[in-house]
């Protein structure tokens, strides 16, 4: 996990004047406008692709054939846990989804759910975290949108995300094409994910031999 000094915490939002989330950050006003268009705006767009634009929705190039569309919701406590973060567990969450529809991500979009309250520094950690990923996973968030719930009625930050994927064949990859025989290859160690999370939850320290 990724200490809070390695994101280089030039933090795009006055950390001095709004040090806070407050209400007005997602009430569409003045404040909103701000952290969309220092802090999500420039943080998401990539480099050669067209500037986001505030809009009701956003138009997208799609190479002909069928798309993937899934869609997911991360509530999660810790935020940060060892091997990522809330940020970066939705991303690559929405990309495997696809993935695993045969897929090949392309978009995702990223609504935020803030509790009133919460330290700027944290969602300025979350959003690098986001891109970083959707970096190494070749993909990009290109809408989003953002609330604020009263303090005491979230959990710091709920993330919904959806991802849009091509699919560039014919086959149907889902539970019911899986036949006898068929080969299995798994990514990475069955239950990591949890494990890390508990371990932080309850101050659990493993040793390895």
């Amino acid at each position: 996990m990724e200490k809070i000094e390695d994101f280089n915490l030039s933090c795009p939002i006055p950390i001095q004047q709004y040090p806070k989330v407050l209400l007005a950050h997602g009430g569409g006003g003045k404040l909103m406008n701000q952290l969309i268009n220092q802090m999500f705006a420039p943080t998401f767009h990539k480099e050669g692709e067209e500037q986001i634009i505030q809009h009701d929705s956003v138009a997208l190039q799609l190479p002909p054939g069928k798309i993937a569309f899934t869609t997911d919701s991360y509530v999660i406590n810790p935020l940060f846990f060892p091997g990522g973060d809330i940020g970066s567990l939705a991303v690559y969450g929405t990309v495997n989804d696809l993935a695993m529809s045969g897929a090949r991500p392309m978009y995702l979009s990223a609504g935020f759910i803030l509790e009133e309250g919460l330290p700027m520094e944290t969602l300025w950690r979350v959003v690098r975290s986001m891109q970083q990923a959707a970096e190494t996973a070749g993909v990009c968030i290109v809408t989003g949108d953002t609330k604020v719930v009263d303090k005491g009625k979230g959990d710091g930050i709920f993330i919904n995300t959806a991802g849009v994927g091509a699919i560039a064949h014919q086959q149907l990859i889902a539970p019911q094409s899986v036949r006898p025989g068929d080969t299995i290859i798994i990514n990475g160690d069955l239950g990591r994910h949890g494990i890390a999370i508990m371990a932080v939850r309850e101050g659990l320290e493993f040793e390895t031999t």
